[in-house]
């Protein structure tokens, strides 16, 4: 049951991450791709959200953190159909997503299990969820009420009624898990000084990245620098800790030359999600963190090869599974660095300038229009994926000579 729920907690996580534009500002209704005020966005709101409430969720009961994440799951809920519009439902989407994912993690504790669900149904909704949508708009027969809920152009009636059933088990299986758990001592405030600058840094470098004409340099050393302060916070969560956001790092460059998740049909997208449970129960069963790593990178040449001699590789296929995989392989860790590394994924990889501004992606592993303002061509792009990998894959071989850090100590 408590793996369960916190399969179902990080699916209404991640769907909820997948409707939220990463351009959308959520201080001005008309600010622009290239505006300063777009770094104020739903992910970034998530991310700052999923921190804090992770560290005050941590110094709390059980209790406190059940109420917490079944509220959470109701206001996300009451803000998909409809019920919440504007700025106004746009704030309480992200801030409830994030409450959300800060309370999952606390509850899952160091459960590897519990935790191999959260992250894998995150990033498995947050990455597939645009493409379930279209899957589920595919079929034109009667919606019923809920063409009339809410503002009719805010309002999915589709991923409405797939966000109140799984919404439902979720607050029932939330209660039921952990009704009479105890939660391990408190995180450590270091957990707030690295996820709260994180998403905004990111921010930052990708409106700088957006806001300039000068070409591609602009955008590779926007990348270096989200390298660099991804870098910098691993090693700055306590232990050996930061191994997952520097996974969740270089699984996005891996995927950056790559033509990304296939989901375009219900076909492709069952074989997604089939791949991402088999590569998560085999990292479960076998963890193998530099195998994983090792898969990114070949990936990541692949996409070199893909660019160079433009023939298809069929990474996408592939991608799914080692993925999971290297997530899975990852873990355990603290809940708290848990919670700031699970959104680093869609706040870290300058999705801006990568893919059109009017696609509405939680990632840049989604299929989609490429601009022509300041990135890189595919070839150059490849490159510089591969690069951040290889030296992803350093800095976690590098940090796993740290002692780690013992449990109810962090």
């Amino acid at each position: 049951m408590k793996v369960l729920s916190m399969l179902l907690a990080g699916f209404v996580v991640g769907y909820a991450i997948s409707d939220i534009g990463p351009f959308d500002s959520l201080l001005s209704s008309t600010a622009e791709l290239r505006s300063f005020w777009a770094i104020v966005n739903g992910l970034t709101v998530v991310a700052i959200s999923a921190c804090v409430a992770s560290v005050a969720l941590a110094r709390a009961s059980a209790r406190a953190s059940i109420v917490v994440a079944i509220a959470s799951v109701l206001v996300v809920v009451f803000q998909t159909v409809g019920m919440v519009t504007g700025l106004l439902g746009q704030w309480a989407g992200a801030l409830a997503t994030g409450a959300l994912l800060a309370a999952a993690a606390v509850l899952a504790g160091r459960h590897r299990g519990a935790q191999a669900a959260l992250a894998v149904a995150v990033l498995g909704a947050g990455l597939l969820g645009g493409a379930l949508d279209a899957l589920l708009e595919a079929n034109d027969g009667p919606v019923f009420v809920w063409d009339v809920v809410g503002a009719e152009d805010d309002v999915s009636p589709q991923r409405a009624i797939v966000m109140v059933i799984v919404a439902s088990g979720t607050a029932v299986a939330l209660f039921l898990a952990h009704r009479h758990e105890e939660l391990q001592p408190y995180e450590t405030r270091r957990i707030l000084l690295v996820g709260i600058p994180l998403p905004v840094a990111a921010g930052v470098l990708s409106w700088i990245a957006a806001s300039h004409n000068a070409g591609s340099e602009v955008w590779l050393g926007s990348l270096a620098g989200v390298t660099a302060i991804a870098l910098l916070a691993s090693f700055l969560i306590p232990g050996r800790d930061g191994r997952v956001l520097l996974v969740l790092v270089a699984l996005s460059a891996s995927a950056l030359g790559s033509f990304g998740l296939a989901a375009e049909d219900s076909a492709q997208l069952a074989l997604s999600v089939g791949l991402l449970i088999v590569g998560a129960g085999i990292g479960f069963r076998w963890p193998q963190l530099y195998i994983g790593l090792g898969g990114l990178l070949l990936i990541a040449v692949a996409a070199v090869v893909e660019g160079y001699f433009e023939v298809p590789t069929g990474t996408e296929f592939i991608l799914p599974f080692v993925a999971a995989f290297v997530v899975v392989s990852a873990l355990t860790t603290s809940p708290g660095s848990l919670a700031l590394s699970l959104p680093a994924l869609f706040t870290m990889t300058l999705p801006v300038t990568v893919y059109s501004a009017s696609f509405q992606t939680a990632s840049a592993y989604d299929r989609a229009v490429f601009t022509t303002t300041t990135e890189p061509d595919h070839l150059v792009l490849s490159v510089a994926g591969l690069v951040v990998v290889a030296v992803m894959t350093g800095a976690c071989a590098l940090l796993m000579r740290r002692p780690a850090v013992v449990s109810g100590t962090s």
